[in-house]
């Protein structure tokens, strides 16, 4: 298990997926300059990606993804909160089989450029159905989908409740091979240029107990 870096006023997201009897996730991260986030506020940043999530990304992925759940995690310290959306389990919108749960289109994320040399966070999008891979290719289509998807939730993380509290950010845990006393952190300017949205196998990944 990777070690917990802290993160001061620092969430992190994790959407929990089934797809063929796997269990598998994808993390963000969410950075307040305001006061530390409660209850309320995880509740709300919790809704808030999903309605995100199934209103843009999830539409044209396979029916045969199920996002489950959608978990905010407080990391001040190893033993703060958590709370967990209290939306329904929803399939994505394409009727028609997903390709298996190691092949996803990886989504790189950016932040400013004088960063660029430090790792950056990425999303495995999994639940890509057959049809929106041509010759090992993420097609036009779902690269567009992708792209301007994940760049909505540069505004859409400012509406979430409560209005003009969270931001998306690329965090940072590791320095030359070493773990940081803690996380550092940039806003998120948006996904990598559609061009760089590839195929990439994912590790599997368990939500949170």
């Amino acid at each position: 298990m990777a070690p917990f870096v802290v993160f001061p006023n620092g969430v992190q997201i994790e959407l929990v997926f089934t797809l063929g009897g796997e269990i598998v996730s994808n993390r963000l991260w969410f950075w307040t300059d305001d006061y530390p986030p409660g209850s309320a506020e995880l509740l709300g940043l919790a809704d808030g990606v999903y309605s995100w999530y199934t209103s843009l990304i999830l539409p044209s992925l396979s029916s045969e993804l199920v996002l489950a759940t959608v978990v905010a995690k407080d990391w001040s310290t190893p033993t703060t909160p958590f709370e967990v959306t209290t939306l329904p389990a929803i399939a994505g919108g394409v009727a028609e089989p997903s390709h298996s749960a190691n092949v996803a289109i990886s989504v790189g994320f950016r932040w400013p450029l004088d960063y660029g040399r430090l790792k950056r966070n990425k999303n495995y999008v999994p639940g890509i159905p057959y049809s929106a891979i041509d010759l090992n290719t993420p097609t036009m289509a779902i690269q567009n989908t992708l792209f301007l998807g994940y760049a909505d939730l540069i505004d859409a993380a400012r509406l979430f409740t409560p209005s003009f509290y969270w931001y998306w950010v690329v965090a940072s845990q590791w320095l030359d091979g070493a773990v940081r006393s803690e996380q550092f952190f940039k806003k998120c300017i948006g996904p990598l240029p559609r061009a760089r949205l590839v195929l990439g196998q994912r590790r599997r990944r368990l939500p949170i107990s």
